[in-house]
C-alpha cells in the first residue's frame, strides 16, 4: 500500500489541466482507427495492421524508425497533421477523464500534466530499472517534437471524495466515445470548471503515485527538465517541469500484473541442465507445456525457491533455484543470468509466450517464462525504494495512445 501522508516539506503531487491535442474525426475519420497500444508492446504485424487501417494512426508518430532519427520526419509529420487539422488543440485547458474497456474490465483515470518529482521526494515512485537506450530514444522524440505523445501510467489509492468527483464527471456527455480495431471501447470527458479542478487537486495533493508503465518516458521527462531549466524562473513554471500522465485509482479500477518473458540466445536446454547441475539447482524435464506450467503454478508461493519454466519450443523443463527475492525476475537477473554468463544484449523481452517462442524457431536459444509479482508486491517494493529489473511487470489492461496528447508549445 502506498502512503498518502505527505512528508514534511515534500512538494505535493500535482495533476494540472492542459490543452489536449486530439485527432479530429471530421478529418481523420473513425477515431478507433488512429489509436494504438503503447510503443513498447507493438509487434510488426500489429503495426502493419494499424498503418493499413488509417494513414494517420499514432504509430506513425511514436515508433522509432532508424532512418527517421532524430525524429525530424516525425516532427514534420506532426506539424503537417496540425496544419491540415487532422490534429486540433482544445480551446480551453482541462483535466481529462479517460475510460477504456477491454473485455470485461473497465479502467477509468484522470489525464493531466503532473509536476515532475525526483525519486528521493517519494511522490512519484518508480519500481523498475531503466536502460539508457530507450530513455535516449524517448528524450529525442520529445525534444524534437516538443510534444508528449504518450502519457505515462500512474497508479495510486484515491480517497472516497475523489472517486465521487470522478464518477460525477462521467455522468456527462463525453467528448469522444468510440471502439478501437481490437474491440476495446474508449470514452473521454473534459473537466474544465475551476471549482471541479480545484476539488480534484485538493484530493490529489497527498497522493503517492506508482509508475506502472512509462519508466523510460518519465526518465526522459526528468532529463529534458534539467536541459531546459532556467535558474531565474520560478519553480514549476516551465512546460518542461511537467509531463503528461494518466492517473488510475487502483482501489476503484484495479489493474493486474502480467508476465514479461525472456528469450536467451546462445543457450540450449542441455546447457541449462548442465549449468543447473553445477549450481545445485533443480532441473526437471516435463512431458509438455501444460505440465511445465502446472508445476510452476503449484510452486509460485514457495518462499524458499523460485520456479521458472524453460523451453526451446520443443522440450519443456522446470528450473528451481534458491530464492533471493520475492520477485522472480530479480532472481533471474541477479543470480541466474550472471551464473549462466549471459550479457544483457543476449536477452529479449516478450509480452506473450508464443512471441518469445518464435525467437527459438529463428535462431538457437531458450525461453524463460517468468511469473509476475503481484500488484501488492510491486507497491510494497516501490514504497521501500527498491527497484526491480527492467521489464519485470506488465500492467494490464493498458491504455491506448493517441486518445489525447500534449503539445508543450500550447502550454
Amino acid at each position: 500500500m502506498l502512503d498518502r501522508t505527505a512528508a514534511e516539506g515534500r512538494r505535493p503531487f500535482t495533476l494540472r489541466p492542459f490543452r489536449g491535442l486530439r485527432f479530429d474525426p471530421a478529418t481523420v475519420g473513425d477515431l478507433g482507427t488512429v489509436i494504438s497500444p503503447p510503443y513498447d508492446v507493438l509487434d510488426a504485424d500489429t503495426v502493419r495492421d494499424l498503418e493499413a487501417a488509417n494513414r494517420h494512426n499514432i504509430v506513425r508518430l511514436i515508433l522509432s524508425r532508424r532512418f527517421e532519427r532524430p525524429y525530424l520526419a516525425v516532427r514534420d509529420r506532426l506539424h503537417k497533421w496540425r496544419d491540415r487539422s487532422f490534429l486540433r488543440a482544445d480551446a480551453d485547458p482541462a483535466l481529462y477523464l479517460y475510460e477504456y474497456t477491454v473485455g470485461d474490465t473497465t479502467v477509468r483515470g484522470l489525464v493531466g500534466v503532473t509536476g515532475l518529482r525526483a525519486e528521493d521526494e517519494r511522490v512519484i515512485l518508480p519500481h523498475e530499472d531503466v536502460m539508457p537506450g530507450p530513455v535516449d530514444d524517448r528524450a529525442v522524440l520529445m525534444r524534437t517534437t516538443e510534444t508528449n505523445l504518450e502519457p505515462i501510467l500512474l497508479l495510486h489509492e484515491g480517497t472516497d471524495r475523489l472517486r465521487t468527483l470522478v464518477r460525477e464527471a462521467a455522468t456527462e456527455a463525453p467528448l469522444a466515445d468510440f471502439v478501437a480495431l481490437d474491440g476495446s471501447r474508449h470514452r473521454l470527458w473534459a473537466v474544465s470548471e475551476p471549482a471541479r479542478v480545484d476539488a480534484l487537486a485538493g484530493e490529489l495533493a497527498d497522493t503517492q503515485a506508482l509508475i506502472a508503465d512509462g519508466h523510460h518516458r518519465y526518465a526522459a521527462y526528468l532529463r529534458l527538465q534539467q536541459e531546459r531549466r532556467d535558474p531565474t524562473a520560478a519553480p514549476e513554471t516551465s512546460p518542461w517541469d511537467h509531463g503528461l500522465a494518466l492517473l488510475v485509482d487502483q482501489r476503484d479500477h484495479p489493474l493486474t500484473v502480467g508476465p514479461i518473458h525472456r528469450s536467451v540466445g546462445a543457450l540450449t536446454i542441455a546447457d541449462l541442465q548442465e549449468l543447473s547441475d553445477d549450481r545445485g539447482d533443480e532441473f526437471r524435464l516435463m512431458p509438455d507445456r501444460e505440465a511445465a506450467f502446472a508445476a510452476q503454478a503449484a510452486r509460485v508461493d514457495d518462499p524458499e525457491r523460485a520456479a521458472f519454466v524453460v523451453s526451446d519450443g520443443r522440450t519443456w523443463a522446470l528450473l528451481r533455484t534458491a530464492r533471493t527475492s520475492e520477485v522472480d525476475a530479480a532472481v533471474l537477473h541477479d543470480v541466474l543470468l550472471p551464473a549462466w554468463r549471459i550479457a544483457e544484449e543476449q536477452v529479449g523481452y516478450h509480452h506473450s509466450l508464443d512471441q518469445a517462442l518464435q525467437t527459438t524457431a529463428r535462431q538457437p536459444g531458450v525461453v524463460v517464462a517468468v511469473h509476475p509479482p503481484s500488484v501488492a508486491q510491486v507497491m510494497a517494493a516501490a514504497a521501500r525504494g527498491e527497484r526491480m529489473p527492467r521489464k519485470s511487470t506488465s500492467f494490464a489492461p493498458k491504455p491506448r495512445m493517441g486518445v489525447v496528447m500534449r503539445d508543450l508549445r500550447d502550454s
